[in-house]
């Protein structure tokens, strides 16, 4: 899984997110964007978060 390069959009990143176990945290993301943070801004954290725990995968 880890050495698909990741999907670049919104849903994309979500659907990985809670393949990864990141169910409560892609609903954060959700709540985020639904406040009105900026979308940049939580698709770049959301990267992030998705990173860590394909890293996290390959380390075990």
């Amino acid at each position: 899984m880890a050495s698909a390069p990741l999907p670049h959009d919104l849903d994309g990143l979500l659907a990985l997110l809670e393949r990864l176990d990141g169910s409560e945290e892609a609903a954060v993301v959700r709540s985020a964007l639904a406040a009105g943070y900026a979308r940049d801004r939580v698709l770049e954290e959301l990267e992030r978060e998705v990173r860590r725990r394909l890293a996290r995968l390959e380390e075990r």
